[in-house]
């Protein structure tokens, strides 16, 4: 069965639990077999997050290659390009960017456009101030329905493990409270030799 968060969770739970009603186990050495059971948990779970986090890289840059992303080119047109696109990032105010990308578009700069839109969608995740940024985003998107689906796909992506998702959170047993992260990897890599049935538990 394919590991998830809430399976690796439960897992260590029922780990801890068996290692905790072990009463042949001194303190010390039930401290140790948590902390193995719990470093093999943070390893797994790493490694779902590390997965999520290439599924919305890739998710991400197909998105905006989609709506960004204009045909391959080279010599002028790849320095054209590269010169929208640092002229866009200059810009600094979403006001500033929709009289730009207006000009663009009258001008029949499309080079420009789209390097302006691709800075107003990058503006637009930023908390407080990114609403006004995606109204710029909403210009360029108007008209072209392909446009504006992957536009919702691309904003409805929330990078794994930041901000308030802590899906990839795997909780410290009390036994481990009061260590930092170091501390915790130096009790599980200890020496001492846990015997028992549980497979985190021996050394």
């Amino acid at each position: 069965m394919t590991a998830t968060p809430d399976s690796i969770r439960t897992d260590l739970e029922r780990k801890v639990q068996h290692i905790r009603g072990r009463r042949d186990l001194t303190a010390t050495a039930q401290r140790v077999a948590i902390a193995r059971a719990y470093q093999d948990a943070e390893q797994r779970m790493a490694q779902l997050h590390e997965a999520a986090s290439e599924r919305f890289q890739r998710d991400r840059q197909r998105l905006e290659r989609q709506l960004f992303g204009g045909t391959d080119s080279f010599g002028a047109d790849a320095v054209n390009q590269r010169q929208a696109r640092e002229m866009a990032s200059q810009i600094t105010d979403p006001q500033q960017a929709s009289d730009a990308y207006h000009r663009a578009q009258r001008d029949g700069d499309t080079a420009y456009a789209r390097a302006i839109a691709s800075h107003a969608a990058d503006m637009a995740t930023v908390p407080l101030i990114g609403a006004a940024w995606g109204k710029v985003v909403q210009q360029y998107t108007q008209g072209s329905p392909a446009r504006a689906e992957a536009y919702e796909q691309l904003s409805n992506l929330s990078e794994p493990g930041k901000g308030t998702d802590w899906t990839y959170v795997v909780p410290s047993p009390s036994e481990l409270g009061r260590l930092n992260a170091g501390q915790v990897v130096a009790l599980a890599e200890s020496e001492l030799t846990v015997y028992g049935n549980e497979p985190t538990s021996a050394a």
